[in-house]
């Protein structure tokens, strides 16, 4: 039985991906690396860990990661604080759904518990959730289960009786890998994902509900 729903935050919640892209592009170049936003994509859903480890070898940067990881943040709260986002498209109501239909709600992202907020906050919608939980707080990032299965114990849930909603092929991987039923979003702005790993996957959020989560 259905009895909480995991959302994940970046390109569901907010299409924030091409943002995140914008984020890793100024902190390389800030350190004279010239990297096309194009080669970012395969990174959509990672840690900040993983990928500035990355990173660091490919280009040679003599900065610890932890610090470039610093740079990189002041740049993405300076970016979502600045900027006009709002909700994606629908999402508000299925969250209204899913509350008055009594299941819990938890967003798991990759992203730090500094920039979820600012997200959250900007958007208006922290309230919805029971549980705000980063990917950062687990060894493995995404496609690794780990965060959605610390954020299942967490809610005090079993993966089998929760529902993740995500839009980067390295998110529903690590849905899968958890024992989650996993849908896949849909977002355009999220660049090329593979979701066919996915029970279901949507283009929009006002095409379901809270009945329609329940009876995957």
């Amino acid at each position: 039985m259905i009895r909480a729903i995991i959302f994940d935050m970046d390109g569901v919640l907010i299409d924030s991906q091409p943002m995140h892209y914008e984020g890793d592009r100024l902190t390389l170049a800030a350190h004279g690396i010239d990297v096309p936003t194009e080669e970012m994509v395969a990174y959509a859903g990672t840690t900040n860990a993983l990928r500035f480890g990355i990173f660091k070898d490919q280009y040679n940067l003599t900065e610890e990661t932890e610090t470039l990881i610093e740079e990189r943040e002041r740049i993405m709260i300076d970016l979502v604080t600045s900027s006009n986002a709002k909700p994606t498209a629908g999402s508000v109501a299925l969250l209204q759904s899913i509350k008055n239909a009594g299941l819990k709600t938890a967003v798991a992202s990759s992203s730090s518990y500094p920039f979820i907020y600012a997200v959250l906050n900007k958007l208006g919608i922290k309230p919805y959730f029971d549980l705000i939980f980063s990917g950062e707080s687990v060894p493995n990032g995404k496609p690794a289960p780990d965060v959605f299965l610390e954020t299942c114990r967490r809610l005090d849930e079993t993966p089998g009786d929760c529902v993740v909603i995500e839009d980067s092929s390295n998110g529903v991987l690590a849905a899968v890998r958890a024992g989650i039923t996993c849908v896949g979003y849909q977002n355009p702005t999220s660049g090329k994902q593979d979701l066919s790993k996915a029970a279901a996957v949507i283009n929009d959020f006002r095409t379901i509900d809270a009945e329609f989560l329940i009876n995957l």
